[in-house]
């Protein structure tokens, strides 16, 4: 059966999960779920957390070396620097290890996202519910869920993601643009136009974003080197 592979950049194209956006800067006082650090160890960590959102992730791995995974904001750094770096397999394991911790909720997502990259949409997606299920509010999760329900051709239920996500974070770049996605593949070029230039896109990038909503309605076979680089997870 043909469906269509995710393959993701990094971060997305603008920074979504650390997810994306801001949302790493905002969770990082909430990240350590309440184990003990010193002065010593959450300066490094927020070191390395920029490393991370500046996409240096190979550095950011090699200060991750010594750090332990008692701490779930070192497993959540770890795992986003090893799926940025292609190591999926290693990073499925760093996000499976992160669910079972406070911040569950990116654990879920995490998998999700590598599961979509792999092409199994089908887990993608349930294991995206959780995420949203377990953080509702989330704009970062809220836009990564509406991407799976893009790929499914689900437009309307996708739009309301990526609604959801723009209010929960005003200008979230990533739903933005996926939201204008959505608009030229449910038929709604007009109203797709009008968010673009509401929201500062230029003509350029909206012919990029054109094309990218054309070459989604192809379908690939899961393991295509297919990259779709205007989503998010």
């Amino acid at each position: 059966m043909k469906i269509l592979t995710l393959s993701i950049t990094g971060l997305l194209i603008v920074l979504l999960t650390g997810c994306a956006s801001t949302a790493s800067s905002r969770q990082t006082n909430a990240s350590n779920c309440n184990v003990p650090t010193s002065k010593e160890e959450s300066i490094s960590l927020d070191l390395i957390e920029q490393q991370v959102l500046e996409k240096q992730y190979y550095s950011a791995l090699a200060y991750l070396e010594k750090a332990s995974d008692a701490n779930p904001r070192v497993l959540r750094l770890r795992a986003e620097a090893q799926r940025n770096t292609g190591m999926l397999s290693e990073a499925y394991v760093s996000y499976r290890n992160l669910s079972l911790t406070c911040l569950t909720a990116y654990g879920h997502a995490g998998m999700a996202k590598i599961l979509a990259t792999r092409g199994d949409l089908p887990q993608a997606h349930q294991q995206m519910l959780k995420a949203r299920r377990l953080a509702p509010s989330n704009a970062d999760i809220r836009n990564d869920y509406g991407f799976i329900l893009l790929a499914h051709k689900n437009f309307k239920d996708a739009q309301r993601e990526f609604m959801t996500a723009l209010q929960l974070q005003p200008g979230h770049p990533v739903a933005i643009r996926n939201m204008v996605i959505s608009l030229i593949l449910d038929g709604d070029s007009r109203t797709a136009v009008r968010m673009a230039k509401n929201n500062g896109i230029d003509s350029t990038e909206f012919k990029y974003l054109l094309s990218q909503a054309n070459a989604f309605k192809q379908p690939a076979l899961a393991g295509s080197n297919n990259i779709y680089d205007g989503a998010p997870l």
